[in-house]
């Protein structure tokens, strides 16, 4: 992926990375996806001749499916596991058997502490934790609501996309360390958004704060149905905003460089964070730390804040604890997703520290999402739950970005 080397009258560009060549095109033709084993002979079962499994290991399975399946797959694992997505979509078979091979072999970054977690950045963490305001999270949330959905095939799933780079291009304007780029892919037309706050002294090393921008509702005709995904993942997105308002308005500036993201397609397999998370590997980009926001604005259980400790990285999930107890002083624990839920799953399978702070549990989670019923009313029309997540981004900016 080029670096952006506009002057600040240009803040933003249209960039086309290497994996936008790859010719994607999820509705035609087969497609191969990589799914947990406990739900692949259901999946078999409900899609008869059109899914073959292929193989099984490491508890994960690869399966040959038909292309216009994806989005009913997608209505499958929500409606029976409870996952958003909850399988990844492969291009070519020879992907599929490597992430299948890999997969055991990348246990190691469950375990693996890749930094040193000191928590000693209180001077700055703390005056920006108290600018938090959860109306504009609630705000936000509403006003990507209104598009009639974000579906990664539909125009309003496009202007919805330009939308949030318009948001964050105005969040910025006034710095010329922070830029916005709309990252293209190929085989279908929403883009994901890439804001970069330029590190002063360790840029080449990289803390990603992400979350998915798209929102789909049900299998049949999903690009006309309204999709309000107030939660999923409007929540996520406004979170990321407020994030970067406040960084920009304490005139923040990290030592390494840090990168807000919105992925497209997440909905249908995690196909926008996969491309750029396998461009940065493929580029031998040093990501230090990653966390995915999905869904962060419905309080489904007693415990404030729950690290899916499945397919993440433990010694970052326990260090983002102790950023709650530090700095925001509500409850936390675990639960677990399962394979592919989110986008963290595509930075964890490239081998990147990645770690999913969550709303709920996944049993306890927002009955509403993935239907016209997912908005704000749900949480009470305010964006109180968001707003501790928010401080839990900035707290893991300021202390990874030193």
């Amino acid at each position: 992926m080029k670096k952006l080397l506009l002057s600040l009258a240009v803040s933003t560009a249209l960039i086309t990375p290497h994996f936008a060549q790859d010719d994607f095109k999820p509705l035609e033709g087969k497609r191969y996806i990589t799914v947990d084993s406990d739900a692949s002979k259901q999946i078999k079962k409900q899609f008869g001749k059109d899914a073959a499994i292929i193989d099984d290991s490491y508890g994960v399975s690869l399966i040959h499916i038909e292309a216009n399946k994806i989005t009913e797959l997608s209505e499958f694992m929500h409606r029976n596991f409870r996952r958003c997505g909850g399988f990844i979509v492969h291009e070519e078979i020879e992907e599929g058997i490597q992430t299948l091979r890999t997969n055991g072999q990348k246990r190691w970054a469950n375990a693996h502490q890749f930094m040193d977690y000191q928590i000693d950045q209180e001077d700055i963490v703390k005056p920006m934790i108290q600018e938090v305001e959860q109306e504009n999270i609630a705000n936000t949330i509403v006003d990507l609501s209104k598009f009639h959905n974000r579906y990664y095939k539909s125009q309003s799933g496009v202007d919805a996309a330009y939308s949030i780079r318009d948001s964050w291009v105005e969040l910025g304007k006034n710095r010329e360390d922070f830029k916005v780029e709309v990252v293209k892919h190929s085989g279908f037309p929403q883009p994901s958004i890439i804001a970069t706050l330029e590190g002063s002294e360790h840029s080449d090393e990289i803390v990603i704060i992400g979350g998915h921008l798209d929102s789909i509702n049900g299998q049949w005709g999903a690009a006309k149905r309204r999709a309000p995904g107030a939660d999923d993942n409007a929540s996520g997105i406004a979170t990321i905003s407020e994030i970067i308002r406040v960084a920009m308005k304490h005139n923040y500036k990290p030592k390494r460089t840090i990168k807000f993201m919105g992925y497209a397609a997440e909905e249908v397999g995690l196909v926008g964070s996969k491309h750029i998370a396998n461009d940065y590997k493929r580029n031998n980009k040093k990501v230090v730390g990653v966390i995915q926001l999905d869904m962060t604005n419905y309080q489904g259980d007693e415990t404030d804040i729950l690290f899916m400790d499945d397919y993440t990285n433990k010694a970052q999930n326990e260090f983002l604890g102790s950023l709650i107890d530090q700095y925001i002083g509500v409850s936390w624990g675990y639960s677990r997703c399962g394979y592919g839920c989110s986008d963290h799953a595509s930075w964890h399978r490239a081998g990147y520290p990645a770690s999913m702070p969550h709303e709920a549990t996944m049993d306890g989670g927002n009955p509403h999402i993935h239907s016209t019923r997912d908005t704000i009313s749900q949480s009470g029309s305010h964006a109180k739950h968001a707003a501790k997540f928010a401080k839990l981004g900035l707290a893991f900016m300021a202390e990874l970005g030193k």
